[in-house]
């Protein structure tokens, strides 16, 4: 299994920072840690790492959207009664039964109608949480792992596109999150999954080669979800975020020893920093060189993996992964890579 002490990360990446006076100045205007701000000018340029930052400004530019359970509500009649209520919604043209939030009344809020209530659809924050499963494409019969699931979004997505045969195990390791997990499972009516708590850098000594799917919406900064969380603006020095990756590559490791012949994995993080991306990526197919691969993804909807960051240079097949920029794209920062296991 792999695991990389943080230092080497810090020692990889945060002495090649160039943070000058001029990044200095930007990050005081926006409020950012400045090392974040170099890295963006490494990756996009100043003219694009301005107008990323403008974006994240801009909350009102990122709608809610919803899924709606079709397999207990007739959707249209669902969406027919949001629209008398005052919302105005527009169906997602790659993600079935998925509709973007356009307006929404002052009351009730799309989180507290009857059709919510009665688990008539999941609410997620952005459209851009329902790619993974998009690209992840679980089908019924499936037997999977959500192994950091909570609070449910990507998990219910999954027990749709399934429509609810099979098998999800939905774990965290977090027993406050695992509670609005259950609540959202038992709310839009599933059975085919069960609810386990451990330590996903456990993984592979629970299972050993024998899940054939599974999904890891991984723990990390959140660098990709500064527009519902300006906090996250300061809230990760360079150290915790070494911290992070550290973690994450060490997660995905041991799911990859638990993986079946044959079986796939999604990695995904809500951020846009290439150390937690990429670089695990990369990380990770160096290790397992022989019997790792990545699936491109069917379309080129979403923006390819970054090949080269602060002079290092990945993995070139990490360009096979999906990046999501705010600025480009106008939904929340995410990074998808599906993973193959020969």
């Amino acid at each position: 299994m792999l695991k990389i002490n943080y230092t080497e990360i810090l020692n990889v990446f945060e002495s090649k920072l160039n943070i000058n006076d001029s990044i200095k100045s930007i990050a005081s205007k926006y409020g950012y840690q400045p090392y974040m701000i170099a890295r963006y000018i490494d990756i996009l340029g100043l003219d694009e790492t301005l107008n990323l930052l403008d974006i994240f400004e801009r909350s009102e530019l990122f709608k809610h959207s919803i899924r709606c359970n079709d397999l207990r509500c007739h959707c249209n009649k669902v969406i027919d009664s949001l629209e008398r209520q005052g919302f105005v919604l527009k169906s997602v043209e790659w993600a079935r039964y998925s509709y973007v939030v356009l307006r929404k009344p002052q009351k009730p809020s799309i989180g507290a109608t009857h059709e919510y209530m009665k688990g008539c659809y999941y609410l997620y924050r952005d459209t851009a949480s329902l790619i993974p499963v998009v690209l992840f494409r679980p089908l019924p019969g499936d037997y999977v792992l959500d192994s950091c699931a909570a609070p449910g979004g990507k998990t219910v997505h999954m027990l749709l596109e399934m429509k609810d045969e099979g098998m999800v195990i939905a774990n965290d390791i977090s027993t406050e999150r695992l509670v609005a997990l259950k609540f959202n499972l038992i709310r839009m009516g599933f059975k085919s999954y069960i609810i386990t708590k451990f330590d996903a850098r456990k993984t592979h000594e629970i299972f050993k080669n024998e899940i054939p799917k599974i999904l890891i919406d991984a723990p990390c900064s959140a660098e990709g979800a500064i527009m519902f969380d300006p906090g996250r603006k300061t809230k990760t020095d360079y150290l915790t975020l070494a911290k992070l990756v550290s973690r994450e590559i060490e997660i995905l490791s041991s799911s990859i020893e638990a993986l079946a012949p044959g079986g796939l994995i999604a990695y995904i993080t809500c951020s846009i920093a290439p150390e937690e991306n990429e670089y695990v990526i990369s990380k990770i197919l160096d290790f397992y060189r022989e019997n790792i691969e990545i699936i491109a993804p069917p379309n080129n909807l979403w923006s390819k993996g970054v090949e080269k960051f602060l002079g290092y240079e990945f993995n070139p097949e990490v360009q096979k992964c999906v990046r999501v920029w705010p600025h480009k794209h106008f939904m929340e920062g995410y990074f998808i890579c599906l993973l193959k296991k020969r």
